[in-house]
C-alpha cells in the first residue's frame, strides 16, 4: 500500500515538473512573441501606420497570450496535488497566484483580441481623416492591455515570492531557487509598475524564468530517481 501511495507521488512530481516547466516555456514564448506598437521615437502617423501593416503580429500575439493563461491554468491542479500532503497554506496561496495570472493573461489576450478586432473591421480606412480619435481608440484599448499585462507579471512575482519561501517547510527545494525567487520576485512587481521597460525588470524575469525551472527540474528527478530505485530488484 505504502509502495503504492509512493508511486503515485512520483507519478505526481513529474507531472507537476513536466507542467511548469511547460508554463514557463509557453511565457517565454510568449514574451519573445509580444507585439508594441508604440513607440516614444515615433510620430502618431508612424505608429498608426506600422500598427496597420503588422496586423499579423498582433494576432500572433494575442493568441500566444492567451495560450499562456490556459497552460497557467492547468498546472495549478498538478501543483496542488505536489504538496497537498507536505504543506498547509503556501500551495494554496502559491495557487490564487497562478490563477491570477492566468486570468490576468486571459483578460490580456481579450484585450489585445478587441484591439485586433478593430483593425481588422477597417477602422484605420480613414485614417488620414480622423488621426486623432483614431489614436485615442486604439491607445485605449491597448493601455487595458498593458494594464493587464502588469497584473499577470505582478502574479508572476508573488507565485515567485512565496514558492521561494516554500523552502522554509521543504529543505529540498534548492537554495539556488530560493535566492533567485526571492529576490527576483519583488524585484519585477516594482518594477512592473515604476519602469515596465527598465533592463532591471527584464533581468529580474529571466531570474524567476530560471529559479522556476530549476525547482521543476529538481521535481521531475526526483521523481525519476524514485521510480527507477522501485523498478530496480
Amino acid at each position: 500500500m505504502r509502495t503504492e501511495l509512493r508511486k503515485k507521488q512520483r507519478q505526481r512530481e513529474i507531472l507537476a515538473g513536466l507542467t511548469i516547466i511547460l508554463a514557463v516555456s509557453s511565457y517565454v514564448s510568449s514574451l519573445l512573441l509580444d507585439f508594441n506598437f508604440v513607440s516614444p521615437f515615433a510620430t502618431l502617423q508612424e505608429d498608426l501606420s506600422y500598427l496597420s501593416n503588422h496586423v499579423r503580429n498582433l494576432q500572433i500575439s494575442v493568441w500566444a497570450w492567451l495560450g499562456t493563461s490556459l497552460i497557467t491554468f492547468l498546472a495549478i491542479p498538478p501543483y496542488l496535488l505536489l504538496f497537498h500532503k507536505r504543506l498547509k497554506v503556501f500551495h494554496f496561496v502559491n495557487g490564487v497566484f497562478l490563477l491570477g495570472a492566468s486570468v490576468g493573461f486571459l483578460m490580456m489576450g481579450i484585450s489585445g483580441m478587441e484591439l485586433y478586432r478593430e483593425l481588422a473591421e477597417g477602422v484605420l480606412i480613414s485614417m488620414q481623416e480622423s488621426d486623432e480619435e483614431i489614436w485615442i481608440r486604439l491607445l485605449g484599448l491597448f493601455h487595458d492591455e498593458q494594464f493587464y499585462r502588469h497584473i499577470g507579471s505582478s502574479f508572476v512575482g508573488l507565485f515567485a515570492i512565496t514558492l521561494g519561501l516554500t523552502r522554509i517547510k521543504m529543505r529540498r527545494i534548492p537554495i539556488v531557487t530560493t535566492v533567485l525567487l526571492c529576490i527576483c520576485g519583488p524585484t519585477m512587481i516594482f518594477f512592473n509598475w515604476y519602469d515596465p521597460d527598465h533592463l532591471i525588470r527584464t533581468a529580474a524575469m529571466a531570474g524567476i524564468m530560471i529559479g522556476v525551472t530549476i525547482f521543476s527540474v529538481r521535481v521531475i528527478n526526483k521523481g525519476l530517481d524514485e521510480n527507477r530505485e522501485a523498478a530496480t530488484p
